[in-house]
């Protein structure tokens, strides 16, 4: 039997250049009274909404997002698997100095900003930032905003390279990025035909690529792989590490790279992410008794 219980997150500022609310929608879901996942649609990157979802759950209809969901509630109830820890990066929606600053306080070595339709009004910005902050590497995310190799090298000007990771999905052209020589790229929406993880990097969101996907797009890289939530609900968080981490185990990573897990913060804090505790570099997880005593509270409804 499969429930779902809708939700509500409170954002404390913009997360993606396309995103003009305040408040996310999503829903969590129960199988058989044990598993529980989470369903976080992002309509304005070519989700279904959570309206949408919720009428396919009723019907059965196929729905990617929703399958998802459900694959990822299997792995609740897994404890914390042996192996390397998998460390995140700090997400900044915002690039300004108390939250810069806190990241540094919160032992944060690499933080990521978005640049996406603003990039050339805040490329000074970025820059004094970079360089005022020399022990903290960078990484960089355009949501495909650019439309030219010569915008993003105008963009990245003197920024000093050992500091810049990489930049994410600066082009919404794959064929742009193919052709790009610089600076690694981290793909994530726009994924090219010839994905080249010998000098960039792949984003891996479990909320909408499976294991099996994710496999084959890493190919004989797996350390170039770069786990991350969907920005969503901490229960999406959680599962998101576990995914990493079962991935890292299963291709003998031993040091892997700094994900994008820590995302809690972005948020208006909930009873879920109290359990979490305020984002750092090394994401803690609750025990599966504790997220149960939460999740026995939300009105479940059947479909």
């Amino acid at each position: 039997m499969i429930e779902y219980a809708p939700y509500q997150l409170e954002q404390k500022a913009a997360l993606n250049r396309l995103d003009l609310s305040s408040v996310r929608e999503g829903m969590l879901l129960r199988l058989d009274g044990s598993q529980y996942a989470c369903l976080h649609p992002w309509p304005e990157l070519g989700d279904p909404t959570l309206a949408e979802c919720i009428d396919d759950l009723k019907s059965g209809r196929p729905n990617p997002l929703l399958q998802r969901a459900l694959d990822l509630a299997s792995s609740f109830a897994q404890e914390s698997l042996p192996g390397p820890p998998v460390k995140s990066h700090a997400t900044l929606p915002k690039l300004n100095g108390s939250p810069m600053l806190a990241a540094v306080e919160a032992d944060f070595t690499a933080v990521k900003i978005k640049r996406g339709k603003d990039w050339m009004r805040l490329r000074k910005k970025t820059e004094a930032f970079i360089k005022g902050y020399p022990c903290v590497r960078w990484r960089i995310d355009f949501n495909g905003a650019l439309k030219s190799h010569r915008e993003l090298s105008q963009f990245l000007g003197a920024m000093p390279r050992e500091q810049i990771d990489f930049i994410e999905d600066p082009f919404s052209d794959p064929a742009l990025a193919e052709n790009w020589k610089g600076f690694p790229i981290a793909y994530d929406r726009v994924i090219p035909n010839n994905l080249d993880l010998e000098h960039n990097y792949l984003i891996a969101k479990p909320a909408i690529q499976s294991r099996e996907t994710l496999r084959q797009l890493a190919g004989d890289h797996p350390n170039k792989v770069i786990f991350t939530s969907y920005m969503d609900h901490p229960i999406g968080q959680i599962a998101a590490y576990k995914e990493a981490q079962q991935f890292y185990l299963q291709h003998s990573v031993d040091t892997p790279p700094l994900g994008g897990l820590a995302t809690q913060d972005l948020y208006q804090s909930t009873a879920y992410s109290d359990l979490l505790g305020s984002a750092n570099p090394q994401l803690s997880l609750p025990s599966s008794q504790d997220l149960i005593t939460l999740l026995e509270q939300e009105n479940w409804l059947t479909p």
